[in-house]
């Protein structure tokens, strides 16, 4: 197992304390149901059984529930924040969201044309539209959308990157070091530069989400295995996908090493999902919920029930069965002979790409609760 990253003394205050509002930019990682107000009735989770875990119905969210995103607004005492593009009484009063499930940092997405900079764009428009508001004598300004300080003091999550890097890679056909010499850089650059343009917007507090594994998610390790490849680590998953990502990561951890450099009050975190993913993969037992087992003499004995082993790199909606129950013509939420498995809790991936409810809790409760996997950017 990696060594458990942990933030020191004088780091815990943010991002661990509540924020004044949550502004999140990302991919379908993070996007709470802006990618099926954008385009109905398109998207898989728009339908059956994305939510059925925890909402019982869909919710433009691709998991089985909740997303980390959520987990820690609730963590912090607020509402699930609203998407950008809610058509009914959305309430911003806690921050919003941008995110919209298959957006890139590049301008390269087909066919989501919510890119990184149009959403930080949208933020901007945003941010004009609630100033203006704030002017007035509006009641409903004053109960719906964030207070001037909530720009100021609020923080910004950005979760996105993983769509760039897997169209270099499958979509087209690049090889890993293609990928990490041509399409890592514009990754790097592009979300370096919604921080810095986010600066320029008063934003302070930033939490940046690296790109989990993709070595090791099922439907790279489907496709992976009509394809050749190099070597696997010690869990199966193919080392020179996974190297992309770390690479990327790496590299964007320096980035913002300089941006730090350069804009003294600026405050960042790296949420480290890459190496959270890997742990949980290599030791799926070790996460999890204390059930109640046994009651002797009075003593409630508990048990961790964490991820099972049999099903680390299975999705848990999908079709095909063993290894991976992943199958691109057949997917979960489009083909009604993709289906469910019974205990999504012992999975890590959802549908194949995405992370269920309860990986997704688990992880918020490692940054949050015991401070682990968060890397303080200070130069």
């Amino acid at each position: 197992m990696r060594e458990v990253i942990r933030l020191n003394e004088a780091s815990k205050t943010f991002p661990h304390s509540p924020p004044t509002a949550i502004f999140a930019f990302g991919d379908s990682l993070s996007d709470t149901g802006n990618a099926i107000q954008a385009f109905p009735f398109y998207a898989s989770s728009e339908n059956s059984p994305y939510g059925s875990t925890f909402f019982r119905a869909p919710t433009g969210r691709f998991s089985d529930g909740r997303l980390i995103i959520d987990f820690m607004a609730s963590k912090w005492g607020f509402p699930f924040i609203e998407p950008y593009f809610k058509d009914v009484v959305p309430n911003y009063k806690h921050g919003v969201n941008f995110a919209v499930a298959g957006a890139t940092v590049q301008n390269i997405t087909e066919p989501i044309p919510f890119f990184l900079p149009m959403q930080t764009d949208h933020f901007v428009r945003f941010k004009r539209s609630v100033y203006a508001l704030l002017n007035t004598t509006s009641r409903y300004a004053a109960s719906h959308v964030p207070t001037k300080e909530a720009f100021r003091d609020g923080t910004y999550m950005i979760f996105i990157g993983i769509n760039d890097i897997l169209s270099g890679l499958f979509n087209h056909d690049l090889a890993p070091s293609v990928v990490k010499e041509k399409t890592v850089p514009l990754v790097v650059a592009g979300i370096s530069k919604a921080v810095q343009d986010l600066h320029k917007e008063e934003a302070k507090n930033f939490l940046i989400f690296n790109v989990p594994a993709v070595g090791c998610i099922p439907m790279v390790l489907a496709m992976a295995s009509q394809v050749s490849f190099n070597s696997t680590d010690k869990m199966g998953c193919p080392k020179e996908y996974n190297a992309v990502a770390d690479f990327g990561n790496k590299e964007l951890e320096k980035s913002l090493i300089k941006i730090k450099k350069q804009k003294k009050d600026i405050n960042v975190m790296v949420a480290d999902l890459y190496s959270f993913y890997l742990d949980a993969i290599e030791s799926p037992t070790s996460y999890g919920k204390k059930m109640p087992m046994l009651i002797i003499s009075h003593a409630i004995l508990f048990c961790d029930e964490g991820f099972k082993e049999s099903e680390k790199l299975k999705a848990c909606c999908g079709y095909g069965g063993d290894p991976f129950n992943y199958f691109p013509p057949i997917t979960c939420g489009e083909d009604p002979a993709a289906k469910t498995c019974n205990k999504p809790r012992e999975y890590i991936s959802w549908d194949g790409i995405h992370l269920t409810d309860a990986f997704s809790q688990k992880f918020v409760e490692e940054i949050m609760e015991k401070v682990h996997y968060l890397k303080p950017i200070d130069p």
